[in-house]
């Protein structure tokens, strides 16, 4: 959220290295859905992952305004 990585390398690292770690959290679920999306071939082919990137990072904010790690 401070601007050091990109919505896209942000949600990755959630996505592949806390998710799991952190028991798949069903408040977690948005976020990778997002990433997932944003790192799909129809995103990718259609040239819309900007707006993709937008609602990562608004999810992060969504995220860090909540309790951390994220619970249930």
């Amino acid at each position: 959220m401070n601007g050091s990585l990109a919505p896209g390398a942000g949600g990755d690292l959630i996505t592949y290295e806390g998710w799991g770690a952190l028991g798949r959290p069903e408040r977690l679920k948005p976020l990778v859905e997002k990433t997932d999306a944003y790192n799909g071939w129809a995103a990718i082919r259609r040239g819309d992952r900007e707006h993709l990137a937008e609602q990562i990072a608004e999810e992060a904010g969504r995220l860090l305004d909540g309790p951390w790690p994220p619970q249930g």
